[in-house]
């Protein structure tokens, strides 16, 4: 009896809880663009560079190493010799490249991640809105089966437990059969109708969901494997400003900043990026430098033509 009862009043939440639901989950504000951001598909593509730059260099040490002639013995020296004189810069280059992959890997998740945070959103709101409807549906046909039916015999130890235990009636004891029936099989019902949307939400972007699970599940290793063009060998930053928004995407001001703004943003940016920061550092960590600060050079330049209306820009502030 007393672990009825204690259903009975537990249920009564059900109703508050779906309202709290469906109103979190409609106020929630999701797209249905799930590609990568302007700034994540940057990021992206300079952690992919910088990944391969340095799996080619850490390729060619090892080319190095294998290079030697002579006996078996005269090979292991000239291998033992190899690892010491690049010892440090191995050490730099793998702790890198352990940096650089999980962020490949992070960022190309994210695509999949909003459309699994969309899919989850909208059945979400489904279910709930659903259920609500539900509830109230059944609500008008059960508060009839239980007026106009005769009560069990737990249901009126229920009621007098109620009126001998408080001193006034505040409800009709029947809301809570009412409310017990109505809530049981809403909370049935609710698993059901978000889990039929979400397949379908799934069945309807099946080509793009495969799409983004393939490009997320990418391996980094792989993607180095697809050869550079000239350009990208050279300079493995390299970009090109042909949008009117890329100096602000790169500088991280809003179209609309000043020139003092742009020529602080630019020496921040730059001071961080100087090639004298790295300058103890591998070959490929000093390259890397050089070229981000080209890419902050042209940045500033685009930055200064758009902001004077198309005059030329004065001489760049010193890093």
């Amino acid at each position: 009896m007393a672990v009825a009862n204690a259903a009975l009043f537990a249920l009564t939440l059900v109703l508050p809880l779906l309202l709290v639901g469906y109103a979190r989950q409609a106020t929630r504000r999701v797209s249905a663009d799930f590609s990568l951001r302007r700034l994540e598909a940057f990021e992206l593509d300079r952690a992919e560079a910088q990944y391969r730059k340095i799996c080619q260099r850490m390729g060619e040490i090892d080319k190095l190493a294998r290079g030697g002639t002579g006996s078996l013995w005269q090979r292991l020296k000239h291998r033992i010799k190899i690892g010491e004189q690049y010892d440090v810069e191995l050490e730099d280059l793998r702790a890198s490249a352990r940096h650089l992959r999980a962020s490949i890997i992070l960022f190309r998740r994210r695509p999949i991640q909003r459309l699994r945070a969309w899919v989850h959103v909208i059945s979400s709101r489904f279910a709930f809105g659903g259920s609500l409807a539900s509830y109230l549906t059944i609500l008008v046909p059960a508060t009839v089966f239980i007026y106009f039916s005769e009560q069990p015999l737990w249901a009126q130890d229920l009621a007098s437990t109620l009126e001998t235990a408080m001193l006034w009636r505040p409800f009709d004891e029947r809301l809570l059969y009412v409310n017990a029936i109505t809530s049981a099989f809403v909370l049935a019902l609710m698993p059901l109708l978000y889990t039929m949307r979400r397949a379908k939400l799934y069945s309807d972007h099946r080509l793009q969901t495969k799409a983004l699970r393939d490009f997320a599940g990418a391996d980094p290793d792989k993607l180095i494997d697809d050869a550079p063009s000239t350009a990208q060998l050279e300079d493995p930053l390299s970009f090109d400003l042909i949008d009117g928004d890329g100096w602000c995407a790169i500088l991280g001001l809003p179209p609309t900043a000043t020139a003092d703004e742009v020529r602080e943003a630019y020496k921040a940016k730059v001071r961080q990026s100087h090639p004298d920061r790295v300058h103890g550092l591998a070959p490929a960590f000093r390259e890397l430098a050089e070229a981000e600060t080209k890419k902050l050079n042209a940045a500033y330049e685009e930055a200064l033509l758009a902001v004077n209306g198309g005059q030329e820009p004065r001489a760049k502030v010193s890093g």
